[in-house]
């Protein structure tokens, strides 16, 4: 059984997050810093029944972890100086291990180094476990790979019914969602605009939501493309483009989905959270992917390389027999777009219709796989704790 250990406590039968500052309401522990986040494999744990135990440090038995969840990873942070002397002292001492866990997709490889320091700058030893939701995180010695979004919609979209998937006619070819602007994602939608593959698609773009994404961080070459750099122009210049009547607060409420956009054509064209994941050469799947799962649409994905291989290896079907996608294993940015956008092309000069009768066997699968209460990633995670 896996036993878990906090410094405190208190109204939280699950431990208040390690390193939180004290008496912060729980839609607080993401925005104040160190920004330490409740651990929610806690929540997964429950869910599918599985026993753990949660202690005070001061009782922890020997081997339990000691859960940082971090809501964003600061390199500039010492986390470890912002842990209790007396935890450290255990920590030093082999009876508990810390367990870094982080639901983001930044380069795993890079924060171990920095883990990695900051235990020798205070003589801890190298025993701590850092779960990432990047793909390449099983590459690095001290790193666990756990896709956190497969579980978390699952989680928080648990009261929305999975949908009976019938295979009636559809209106559009594809559908294509946007919430938030980035320049990579204004480069591909522009680019499937400009090639006309948005004509009988229902789609998205938002242009007034926007993040912190400098121009120079677009990791696709658009200027190599004097007219693809010009009609991003004219495309971001258009302004949003809106599928529904929904807010931004809705759209990104993932305990209800407008079920419409899923039932509505034939495909979904995924346009994930990043596109290179920080250079690590790995995947970073969130809840765009798994809806497709849950509400029974195949879909290609604009992403990181090995999105679609990740998918296979926990059990889902990705309609190979009538996608290629030989796009997942291209590293190179450009060339790995170039190759998805001529699949779309492909795709669009079939019969969907009967392309996507051909696909309800995989969907149906894909929804009980999707189902189950002990997923393949859950229970990868649960041995690994207990073997250590």
């Amino acid at each position: 059984m896996t036993d878990l250990c906090y410094d405190l406590l208190g109204d939280y039968a699950l431990g208040y997050p390690n390193l939180a500052r004290l008496d912060l309401a729980p839609d607080e522990f993401d925005l104040v810093w160190p920004k330490s986040i409740a651990f929610r494999p806690n929540m997964y744990l429950q869910s599918a029944g599985v026993e753990f135990r949660v202690h005070l440090v001061s009782q922890a038995p020997k081997g339990s972890w000691y859960p940082l969840s971090l809501g964003w990873h600061d390199f500039d942070c010492d986390y470890i100086d912002l842990i209790p002397d007396t935890t450290q002292e255990r920590v030093q001492s082999g009876d508990v291990r810390i367990l870094f866990y982080y639901h983001e997709g930044d380069h795993p490889g890079r924060i171990q180094t920095r883990l990695d320091s900051l235990c020798q700058k205070h003589d801890l030893p190298l025993t701590y476990l850092f779960v990432s939701a990047n793909t390449s995180a099983d590459q690095h010695s001290r790193c666990l790979y756990f896709p956190d979004h497969e579980l978390f919609f699952r989680y928080v979209n648990r009261r929305q019914p999975t949908p009976t998937i019938v295979t009636d006619p559809r209106p559009y070819e594809f559908t294509v969602l946007n919430r938030t602007h980035k320049w990579w994602r204004a480069s591909v939608m522009s680019d499937l605009h400009r090639h006309g593959l948005l004509s009988r698609s229902i789609w998205s773009y938002n242009t007034d939501c926007v993040i912190d994404d400098p121009w120079e961080d677009n990791p696709l070459s658009v200027l190599s493309d004097s007219l693809w750099h010009h009609h991003l122009q004219r495309f971001m210049a258009s302004g949003s483009r809106h599928c529904d009547d929904l807010g931004e607060d809705l759209h990104n409420d993932h305990r209800s989905v407008n079920l419409s956009l899923y039932q509505s054509s034939y495909c979904h064209i995924v346009i994930e959270t990043l596109f290179d994941v920080d250079q690590s050469e790995g995947a970073f799947l969130t809840e765009k992917t798994y809806k497709c799962i849950k509400f029974g649409q195949p879909f290609v994905i604009a992403g990181g390389p090995g999105s679609i291989a990740a998918l296979r290896s926990a059990g889902y079907r990705v309609f190979d027999h009538v996608i290629d996608h030989g796009y997942d294993t291209i590293q190179d940015n450009n060339q790995r777009w170039q190759a998805l956008r001529e699949e779309i092309t492909r795709l669009r000069s079939l019969d969907m219709h009967a392309w996507f009768e051909s696909c309800w066997g995989d969907l149906v699968h894909n929804q009980e796989r999707y189902a189950e209460p002990l997923l393949p990633s859950l229970q990868r995670l649960i041995r690994r704790l207990e073997s250590n």
